[in-house]
């Protein structure tokens, strides 16, 4: 099964670091209001949060976002 699904057009398989960075959602981080916080994210989903959150995809998988005022 798993070798039909890296057949497909675009998959590849994850490293293992990759894979531990995974946490099943767009949800934003905890941190203080009207911070910038770093995560983990992909291009894909770091681009994908709201404009007002000021999403910025800083490369390696690292994502900047900045959480709402209180």
């Amino acid at each position: 099964m798993i070798k039909n699904i890296l057949n497909l057009e675009g998959a590849y398989s994850l490293s293992e670091n990759e894979q531990k960075s995974i946490n099943g959602g767009s949800i934003p981080p905890d941190g203080e209001c009207g911070e910038f916080v770093v995560f983990y994210a992909t291009q894909e989903q770091c681009l994908a949060y709201p404009r007002n959150l000021r999403p910025a995809y800083i490369g390696n998988n690292q994502c900047s976002i900045l959480m709402a005022p209180c």
